[in-house]
C-alpha cells in the first residue's frame, strides 16, 4: 500500500511540475527576458521519470502478466505515445498561427521570421507545448512502456 501511494505522490509533483512550467509562459504579444527557466524543470523531471520506472516495478512486483498481455499494453501504449506526439504537432502548429495572428493584430503584418525564431528550440514563448496535459501523460505512459519493456525482455528471458 505504502508503494501505491508513493507511486501517487510522485505523479503528483510531476504534474505540479507540468502546470508550473506551463504558467511560465509568456503571454502572446509580450516580449521576454533573456533565457527559459523552465528548461531548469527538466532536471527534476528526468530523475522523478527513474523515479517512476523504479516505482511502476515495485507496485506490480508480485504481478503475474503473460508475456502475451505484456505485448498487448506495450502495443497500446506505443499507440498512446504516437497519436499524443501526433496530437501535440498540431497543437504546436495551432498555436503558431495564434501567435501570428497575435503579431499580425499587433504589427498589421506577421514577421514568419520572428515567429518561427520565438517557436523552435526551448523558448519561452512555447513552454506551453512542453508542459501540458498531453505531454504529462506521455511522460507517465513513456514511463510504463520503459517498464513494460523491460519486463517483456525478462520474460522472454527466462522462457
Amino acid at each position: 500500500m505504502r508503494t501505491i501511494i508513493y507511486l501517487l505522490i510522485t505523479l503528483s509533483i510531476v504534474f505540479l511540475i507540468f502546470i508550473f512550467g506551463n504558467s511560465m509562459t509568456t503571454r502572446p504579444g509580450t516580449t521576454s527576458g533573456n533565457g527559459n527557466p523552465a528548461i531548469l524543470l527538466f532536471v527534476p523531471l528526468v530523475i522523478l521519470f527513474i523515479v517512476l520506472i523504479s516505482q511502476w516495478f515495485k507496485v506490480f512486483r508480485h504481478t503475474h502478466v503473460k508475456l502475451k498481455n505484456l505485448i498487448i499494453m506495450t502495443v497500446l501504449l506505443v499507440g498512446h505515445q504516437v497519436i499524443g506526439v501526433y496530437v501535440q504537432i498540431i497543437s504546436f502548429r495551432n498555436y503558431r498561427d495564434f501567435l501570428a495572428e497575435i503579431y499580425a493584430q499587433q504589427y498589421g503584418t506577421v514577421d514568419w521570421e520572428y515567429i518561427h525564431s520565438i517557436t523552435s528550440g526551448l523558448s519561452i514563448h512555447i513552454n506551453n507545448q512542453y508542459f501540458n496535459v498531453n505531454t504529462y501523460f506521455l511522460f507517465i505512459g513513456l514511463s510504463l512502456l520503459v517498464w513494460l519493456l523491460s519486463r517483456i525482455v525478462h520474460t522472454a528471458g527466462r522462457r
